[in-house]
């Protein structure tokens, strides 16, 4: 998977745990760009991610 797909689909799971459009979703994961990076080089999968991103997304 290349890192653009895999970008729209963290996007998308965020969209749907936040029942929220991909705009919205967008604006959320772009305002996680360590978590992003450091996901793509471990391997994680866009739930596990989405998962990451909305977890600091609500400490901060």
């Amino acid at each position: 998977m290349k890192y653009s797909e895999w970008e729209v689909a963290v996007t998308e799971a965020v969209a749907t745990a936040l029942q929220v459009n991909h705009a919205d979703a967008s604006g959320v994961v772009e305002a996680q760009p360590f978590y992003m990076q450091q996901s793509w080089v471990k391997g994680m999968d866009a739930q596990q991610t989405a998962t990451k991103i909305l977890a600091a997304a609500q400490v901060e």
